[in-house]
């Protein structure tokens, strides 16, 4: 009798075991599957914007190229912004040197692009500037 309610517990102990390898094993690959579509599409993007601005540059269209990597480090400093609070501390800090540098650079040589390609809304240029000022502003007070 004992020996049948060892097998028992030994089966039933197996068959949850196997399911939540199951369970752990789907959701796994579920969050990679999906982890991996977006970096596919980020990759894909890169490239189409990388291979546009190359063509831009090789047909003499320089100042739509900057304009275009202007507004490529527009949506990065919004992206990185937006991870703001979940960031360690050496991220936080690498991003802060990075937007003081991007503002130290916006002063030098100012964006004044007038071509036929989209322009940032103004408040989110506002918005992009207030995050360098206080980049800027948290580095020269360390």
């Amino acid at each position: 009798m004992e020996k049948i309610l060892l097998v028992i517990v030994g089966i039933v102990l197996t068959v949850v075991l196997v399911g939540i390898g199951w369970i752990i094993g789907f959701q796994s690959k579920y969050f990679t599957q999906a982890y991996s579509i977006t970096i596919v599409d980020k990759s894909l993007t890169d490239l189409a914007i990388n291979e546009s601005l190359l063509n831009d540059i090789e047909t003499g269209k320089t100042e739509d190229a900057k304009h275009s990597l202007q507004m490529k480090i527009d949506v990065g400093i919004t992206e990185i912004d937006t991870l703001h609070n979940d960031m360690d501390a050496r991220s936080l800090d690498l991003s802060r040197k990075i937007f003081t540098r991007i503002a130290h650079d916006r002063t030098e040589f100012p964006n004044n692009y007038s071509g036929d390609l989209p322009k940032m809304d103004s408040d989110v240029e506002a918005k992009i500037e207030s995050i360098l000022k206080q980049a800027s502003e948290s580095q020269t007070n360390k």
